[in-house]
């Protein structure tokens, strides 16, 4: 992964607690697109914006919040504070990623909290939570609003240098490095409006069918409940009980026909494997590839442990997946470690979401 330090110096938030009218939030300069670096907090695994400036606040993203909040320890005048926002630009040049010049938008809506309870389990120093979500409060939104570039935005996110955060069009920093974004169709949730749905049809393990069954992969309308889709407060992908116990279990089975043997579980995961029994090469180690199959042979594919294993300790690898209970609202969540070292664009304005192959670490 490319190293992101050195745009940190860039990205400066301040915030003005005024009332807020019914303008649309503004700004006099029309870039490509936005960039923001993020990290990992270590302890919560929640992915982090870490402005820098005057007013410095650090906000947790949320993939699939509608809307945005930051908590004032002086207290709240009004339920929303209307802010100033200044970051980096990105735009095309000769057909490649370039940082631009600094612009700023004027009255991006956020919420006031001023009950510090608000901060509970999130990570430590964060004071808000950015949402990203489908809906016209959400930054996403008012970005797009405010920069007049499309409603969309993208991550890069990594375990160790965080990553990065895009709004509006690309390219992104490695997008030349790699193969071209993927794209399958967003699905509408009417009971989780805001949130990214997508189609997942099936899941295979080294080309064999997980057996499940399809029906909760499908979102029933009369409730909501079921379906896939992302989240980047879930640190691990979760499934819902039988679909999970499916699916660990044609995991094993295709990691013993590699030789890779299983050793004693490391909670939060329940299989784990022998370090010294997984085949390792100059590209990484060799394990199962699984695959999530969409419409139109659309396939999400990870087979590295950056996205489907966790280093746990010495000589142990787990499997980077959790069981979700066995009546969950939606069926699978896609966590951030299986969204790790691929660009991942969520764009509203088609209706869409692309996705490049993870780099193998």
């Amino acid at each position: 992964m490319a190293s992101y330090s050195s745009f940190f110096a860039f990205l400066f938030l301040s915030f003005f607690f005024l009332s807020v009218s019914n303008a649309q939030p503004s700004s006099s300069s029309r870039p490509g697109g936005l960039f923001f670096s993020v990290y990992r907090d270590q302890f919560t695994l929640q992915y982090v914006t870490t402005p820098l400036g005057k007013v410095p606040r650090n906000v947790v993203i949320d993939i699939g919040r509608k809307s945005s909040w930051i908590y004032s320890s002086a207290g709240c005048a009004s339920p929303t504070i209307s802010a100033v926002i200044t970051a980096q630009s990105n735009d095309l040049k000769n057909g490649e990623w370039v940082s631009g010049p600094n612009v700023t938008a004027t009255g991006i809506s956020l919420g006031c909290e001023k009950n510090s309870s608000a901060l509970r389990g999130l990570a430590k120093g964060v004071r808000g939570i950015v949402g990203l979500g489908r809906s016209s409060s959400s930054l996403t939104s008012q970005f797009s609003a405010a920069f007049r570039f499309p409603q969309k935005f993208a991550v890069e996110l990594s375990s160790d240098t965080g990553g990065s955060l895009y709004f509006g069009d690309g390219p992104y920093t490695n997008q030349n490095f790699r193969q071209q974004l993927v794209y399958t169709p967003l699905l509408t949730n009417s009971f989780f409006p805001s949130d990214y749905f997508v189609d997942v049809r099936s899941i295979e393990i080294d080309g064999s069918v997980v057996a499940i069954n399809k029906g909760l992969l499908s979102i029933n309308k009369s409730n909501g409940v079921g379906g896939t889709k992302f989240s980047t407060l879930v640190p691990y992908t979760r499934m819902e009980t039988s679909i999970f116990k499916a699916f660990t279990s044609t995991y094993i089975k295709a990691a013993k026909a590699r030789g890779i043997s299983t050793t004693a579980p490391i909670a939060p995961f329940s299989t784990c494997f022998n370090a010294s029994t997984i085949e390792s090469r100059p590209d990484g180690l060799v394990v199962p590839s699984i695959s999530l199959r969409m419409p139109n042979n659309v396939n999400w594919v990870t087979n590295g442990p950056g996205t489907t294993l966790k280093f746990v300790k010495d000589n142990v690898y787990c499997l980077a997946f959790v069981d979700g209970g066995a009546k969950p609202a939606t069926s699978i969540v896609i966590g951030g470690h299986q969204m790790q070292f691929s660009i991942i664009e969520f764009d509203n304005a088609r209706s869409r979401l692309g996705f490049s192959p993870p780099i193998q670490v």
